[in-house]
């Protein structure tokens, strides 16, 4: 039986001999010292022989220690600016494939924009060339409008549209229909009189239904993506406060104090610490996933009536088809026209002008433009999106992926869990708790975060008025084609 007790206790001897001798070697302050000074070179701060540490706010050591208060407040000011490295560098591929594609997109809407308005033009030159001049000018600032729109100006689709034809019907009153009889009818009359004319037939009103829907999808794609480099921007500049900055001291410095320069946080500490400094950025993760598959419903939806490209591409078949229809109601137009604006009052006569010559054969050139599928922007947007959904769990897994930043330790089996290095996989009945581990209680999110928060439910609710208005929108287009 002795023999037996014998072999015990040498066993349970060579099982925590590697932790006592972790926990009661020496301490050698020199090579602490080095890298301290190797942080903040020139400070004489940091003792050259091991001291008792009283004057410590948070390393307070269980024996002796090679860390001066001086040391530990310059410890925590950088344990401070490491946290904020990471967070930045966790969520640097994210801001950059938002940033980039939110340039991208805008650049692309303002080449379909160009494309349309000269595709406009070229159908005025070519097929109604006594238009051109004050007709150019219409659709040079019908085009303008539509792209203050997408960046978001207050102007209205319809009122847009309404504008661009009441500019057009003038000129085309006195080019296209005219009669000498009315030459004095004032500018201002006929700029009024198209509607009760119905001089265009249905197409201003087919213009703004498929304007509307186009260009709304397109301004609200435009503002996700910006709010969504502000969320990651907001996300990136987030500080860490008092609490935090003591509980990443004890993460990350105060193993230094004990002599321990490559020990490296246990998993379990690392996650909880960052977990307690994000502030409560967990509760962003519905809203966050929210706004990736609202994003995503929104990119689908861009197609037909609104697909920008689509529609923009298209326009200036819409702008001939108005204008051949005033031709060829010529008669019923002017005598509506003579009705509305016989007791209008008139200003001075103009001679009369001519009519021009007929509506020219139409031309290939004046044809929509036909983009290569591999480039179209609904191919772009499919790519974007399907890059963004690898991110979907970006809030939720945020402190895993900043302790995932930590360096791997020089020895594997050990680290850090806030007191001491201890054994990263204890053997059975060798279980050890992590006195440090900051206390992980659901608390109200920071202010910061509720900020985030209210930003995602904003362009989350506007993302879904745009996505549950596309069907409705869509039949009624239907009827009108």
């Amino acid at each position: 039986m002795d023999g037996l007790n014998s072999i015990a206790a040498m066993i349970l001897c060579a099982l925590f001999l590697p932790h006592a001798q972790l926990s009661h070697q020496a301490l050698n302050c020199q090579e602490v010292r080095s890298s301290f000074q190797f942080l903040y070179p020139g400070t004489k701060w940091a003792p050259e022989t091991p001291v008792s540490g009283s004057d410590l706010q948070v390393c307070q050591p269980k024996g002796l220690t090679c860390c001066s208060r001086k040391m530990e407040e310059r410890y925590l000011l950088s344990a401070k600016q490491n946290m904020e490295s990471s967070l930045q560098a966790s969520s640097a591929q994210l801001k950059i494939l938002i940033i980039q594609n939110a340039a991208l997109f805008q650049e692309a809407f303002d080449m379909v924009l160009r494309l349309g308005r000269n595709s406009t033009l070229s159908l005025l030159r070519e097929e109604f060339p006594g238009l051109v001049g004050v007709a150019s000018s219409a659709v040079t600032q019908l085009f303008l409008d539509m792209s203050l729109y997408i960046l978001g100006s207050d102007a209205n689709v319809d009122d847009m549209v309404t504008s661009f034809f009441s500019r057009l019907f003038p000129l085309t009153f006195r080019r296209l229909l005219g009669n000498s009889a009315m030459a004095g009818i004032s500018e201002d009359c006929l700029r009024g009189a198209w509607r009760q004319a119905s001089a265009f037939g249905s197409y201003p009103k087919l213009m703004m239904t498929r304007l509307s829907r186009s260009l709304l999808s397109t301004r609200a794609f435009l503002q996700a993506l910006n709010l969504g480099i502000e969320v990651v921007n907001t996300t990136q500049h987030m500080r860490a406060g008092k609490d935090c900055g003591r509980a990443l001291l004890r993460l990350w410095y105060c193993p230094h104090c004990q002599g321990h320069l490559d020990a490296r946080p246990c998993r379990a500490l690392c996650v909880s610490t960052m977990t307690a400094c994000l502030g409560g950025a967990g509760d962003v993760q519905p809203h966050w996933r929210a706004y990736v598959e609202e994003l995503g419903s929104l990119a689908a939806a861009m197609r037909g009536e609104q697909d920008i490209e689509a529609v923009v591409l298209r326009l200036h078949v819409i702008v001939r088809l108005a204008l051949r229809h005033a031709v060829g109601a010529k008669s019923k137009v002017n005598a509506q026209v003579s009705g509305v604006c016989a007791r209008a009052p008139q200003r001075v006569a103009r001679a009369a002008t001519s009519p021009a010559k007929p509506a020219a054969p139409v031309s290939r050139s004046s044809q929509s433009v036909n983009f290569d599928p591999d480039e179209t922007l609904s191919g772009r947007r499919r790519e974007f999106i399907l890059s963004l959904r690898g991110f979907s769990l970006f809030y939720g897994g945020l402190g895993e992926a900043l302790c995932s930043r930590e360096p791997a330790t020089l020895n594997s089996s050990l680290c850090w869990n806030g007191q001491e290095v201890t054994e990263k996989f204890p053997g059975p009945g060798l279980k050890r708790p992590h006195p440090h581990v900051p206390d992980t209680k659901h608390k109200p999110p920071e202010p910061v975060i509720s900020q985030i928060i209210d930003k995602l439910k904003h362009i989350n609710q506007q993302t879904v008025r745009v996505n549950g208005s596309g069907e409705a929108s869509s039949v009624r287009s239907c009827l009108l084609t």
